[in-house]
């Protein structure tokens, strides 16, 4: 096994990362690597026969896409509320309590990154910023 190969992480690395807009929303967002992301992809693909060119194409289902990233990359959250949801997605609160916290769930994640394009931003920064989980990373962090 090559040097690389050996120290790639194996177990799920996983970090909570406060959302800049809104300071008590803290997610956990776990790494993907881009193998992972590759899998999801190829999970997602459906396949269709083109007649014009009479070949078969592929496609990503975005739906199963979405599902599967969301589960696989976030993990959990605290500190969101009602009244917050209006910095990550147009949508009218006022018939709601704006204090009622929004529990995480899958569910509640898919929703929110199908439906917040800032959110499904900020998730993904946040995997491509590898530094961020590194375990060298955190130890440093610790000693200082």
């Amino acid at each position: 096994m090559s040097k690389i190969g050996s120290l790639t992480v194996t177990k799920e690395t996983v970090i909570d990362v406060e959302y800049l807009d809104i300071p008590e929303f803290i997610v956990s967002v776990a790494y993907i690597n881009r193998e992972e992301l590759v899998n999801i992809r190829n999970a997602s693909l459906t396949f269709k026969y083109n007649k014009a060119t009479r070949q078969r194409e592929e496609q990503v289902d975005s739906d199963k896409f979405t599902e599967e990233y969301a589960r696989r990359a976030i993990k959990g959250w605290r500190g969101l509320k009602i009244k917050h949801l209006p910095k990550i997605l147009p949508v009218d609160i006022s018939a709601l309590d704006s204090e009622e916290d929004v529990d995480f769930s899958e569910e509640e994640a898919v929703d929110l990154l199908k439906s917040s394009t800032v959110f499904d931003q900020f998730i993904t920064d946040v995997i491509a910023d590898y530094e961020r989980f590194s375990i060298t990373k955190k130890e440093d962090a610790v000693k200082n």
